[in-house]
């Protein structure tokens, strides 16, 4: 009896390992005939919600970073109006090479703000997948870097040198202090007294010799706060960058002109105040 179980397990086994190698061979070749993708998909979301504007446009690239300097595949730059929000980014597969690496470049520009990926997302090739879940994060605008530059630049003038100054005429009477730091005038503060009309107090921030800022402020006499303040600033290329004007509740885009008078007078603030370092 054992001289005949043993056979016919042995031939049970063989059959078994035979009938799994058929099934095997189709699936292999199943997965090696999967079509190229043509296209990469998927979902782009923000990583700090912020609502978007009727301004708002997807830029969308498949780019190849083995060339160098790196090749665009695809591309497109198409409207948003919120987020999350599906995207589809077509591409010819002819133009893709297998041994090289591909990654999917997703911003979303809105007027002057922009929205970037914080990381690389590997696509297609190598293993990458051809749907991606894009998370996009919020860059400072060129006004926020600027209004940044000056709050830090306000809270450093308590260790700067300083020079005072003086002056009056029939109307009004102006004093005003001038910081200093190792590259020479950085900033300037100014308070215009005119009695019971009120006060204007103006602040002069500089950048290499250069402005940087100018916020004026209008207060009424005997109060505390200011009812209106103009603000105009400008990059390190000289571009006004900053341009608004709040009266009461109500706020404005500074007028191009306006925003140059402020300029000419820190320019000649800069050149009365720059003599006087202590």
């Amino acid at each position: 009896m054992y001289k005949l179980i043993f056979p016919l397990l042995a031939a049970s086994l063989f059959l078994t390992a035979c009938g799994n190698s058929g099934t095997d061979k189709p699936q292999t070749a199943a997965k090696a005939q999967a079509p190229a993708p043509t296209s990469v998909t998927g979902t782009v979301s923000l990583k700090t919600p912020i609502p978007l504007t009727t301004a708002a446009h997807l830029k969308l690239q498949l780019v190849n970073v083995t060339l160098k300097p790196s090749v665009a595949i695809a591309q497109s730059n198409s409207p948003i109006s919120a987020v999350p929000a599906p995207f589809e980014l077509a591409f010819d597969p002819s133009k893709i090479d297998q041994n090289a690496f591909y990654v999917l470049e997703v911003a979303i520009a809105d007027g002057e703000r922009n929205f970037v990926a914080p990381r690389q997302y590997p696509v297609v090739t190598k293993g990458a997948p051809a749907k991606v879940e894009v998370v996009l994060a919020a860059e400072p605008t060129p006004s926020e870097k600027l209004d940044a530059e000056y709050a830090s630049l306000e809270r450093a003038i308590g260790a700067m040198k300083i020079a005072r100054g003086a002056s009056e005429d029939e109307a009004s009477t102006t004093a005003w202090d001038g910081f200093f730091d190792s590259s020479g005038l950085r900033y300037v503060r100014e308070i215009t007294d005119y009695g019971d009309k009120g006060r204007i107090n103006t602040y002069f921030a500089y950048r290499d010799g250069k402005p940087m800022a100018v916020v004026k402020e209008n207060v009424p006499a005997m109060a505390t706060r200011p009812n209106a303040v103009t603000r105009a600033g400008w990059n390190d290329q000289g571009v006004l960058v900053l341009k608004t004007k709040r009266d009461g509740s109500t706020t404005t885009e500074l007028a191009d002109n306006d925003a140059k008078a402020l300029h000419d007078l820190a320019v000649s603030k800069f050149e009365t105040v720059s003599k006087k370092k202590p």
